[in-house]
């Protein structure tokens, strides 16, 4: 074997250990001192690590916090492939408090990075399009749900799914934020009142339920 060869998975191995090393210490940072004081100077300068290397690495600090986020919306993005096979409205309306309650009780365990997305929002036109292309995701799946479950006479027949899942959606991630922000404690109360309010305005409810 070349020389050259066997350098090749040792700078490969250094490159994985920097990166992991600037995402480390940039969580730490923006746990810390939020989003907006959070810079690439600091981030290299307690990484132990050149300026430029942060930047061969990621392309900013937008960059970064994205890829933090990465792993944290995984668990949101998971919600999506929970199968949605009712056959009865009891058993939709119980897919749909398990998807909501999920998503509540994934932001309280990650409150703090939840915090500096937050904050993020309000800054940052990168991290804002991150956010809205979860949301548009979910607002898709939604909106598959809905057509289906009217197509097997669960949901009424003139709500328009893509319009309906967009208030749904939207309705989710308001209260999300209050949870973050701790304004609300209560999440199965919660669920169970957002499951509530969806399923009287999408879903057909029977006469004996």
């Amino acid at each position: 074997m070349k020389k050259s060869d066997t350098k090749r998975p040792r700078r490969y191995l250094r490159s994985r250990i920097t990166r992991k090393l600037i995402l480390d210490t940039a969580l730490n940072i923006f746990l810390t001192e939020g989003y907006k004081k959070t810079t690439i100077t600091r981030i290299s300068s307690q990484a132990n690590v050149g300026y430029g290397t942060v930047y061969s690495h990621f392309k900013g600090k937008d960059d970064i916090l994205a890829k933090i986020l990465d792993s944290l919306l995984d668990e949101f993005y998971a919600l999506l492939k929970v199968p949605f096979k009712p056959t009865s409205y009891t058993e939709a309306r119980d897919i749909y408090w398990e998807v909501i309650e999920t998503s509540f009780r994934l932001a309280e365990q990650h409150r703090p990075v939840m915090k500096v997305l937050r904050e993020a929002l309000g800054q940052s036109k990168a991290i804002s399009e991150y956010w809205e292309t979860m949301k548009n995701c979910f607002i898709a799946s939604t909106s598959r749900v809905i057509n289906q479950a009217q197509l097997i006479g669960l949901a009424k027949p003139d709500i328009d799914p893509s319009k309906a899942a967009k208030a749904n959606v939207l309705l989710i991630d308001r209260f999300l934020w209050e949870v973050v922000q701790e304004n609300e404690t209560d999440i199965q109360y919660l669920s169970t009142l957002l499951t509530s309010m969806i399923f009287e305005g999408i879903f057909i409810k029977p006469a004996s339920c």
